[in-house]
């Protein structure tokens, strides 16, 4: 192991434990430094706290452990559970959302980047409906490359329960 790797090691994402029945868990990975990452993130927490009873966020950020084995093994849980994937999609950040199905068997959607994140919100959300107000501007047009987005908080983790107890 060279000193690069014991100075920036790779993290051990948390685990997904079942979603929660009814409700959706939007799920975004990606580098932990990233203005597309960054603002997939705050599109996802404003979503959950906007309707905290249909959804719940899961993050992993490591901008070392994303690419490749990460992005892989994640393409590869949702390939088994039936759904397709952008098999090109290889940048930061890759969206996906994961429900429970019948027989509680868990349903991953592949979505891809932060601009498909932004096409789902945009077909699933009333813009005329004022709880989404605070997220669906920020599906519009390309995030910035400020400080502020680029260094998002990549250290908490998402609203989903990540354990098993």
């Amino acid at each position: 192991m060279g000193i690069f790797s014991k100075l920036f090691p790779v993290s051990i994402p948390l685990p997904r434990p079942p979603v929660p029945e009814g409700k959706t868990r939007i799920c975004i990975a990606g580098f932990g430094l990233s203005h597309h990452t960054g603002r997939a993130r705050v599109i996802a927490d404003a979503i959950a706290k906007a309707y905290p009873e249909d959804y719940e966020t899961w993050y992993y950020f490591d901008t070392r452990g994303f690419r490749p084995e990460f992005l892989a093994t994640v393409k590869a849980d949702i390939k088994d559970s039936g759904a397709s994937v952008p098999e090109d999609h290889n940048a930061s950040p890759f969206c996906w959302l994961e429900t429970t199905g019948a027989a509680s068997k868990k349903e991953m959607t592949a979505l891809g980047g932060r601009d498909r994140l932004c096409d789902w919100v945009k077909t699933k959300f009333d813009a005329s409906d004022s709880k989404n107000a605070e997220f669906l501007p920020l599906c519009e047009g390309e995030p910035p490359k400020s400080w502020k987005v680029v260094h998002f908080d990549n250290k908490t983790p998402g609203t989903a329960k990540t354990s098993l107890d």
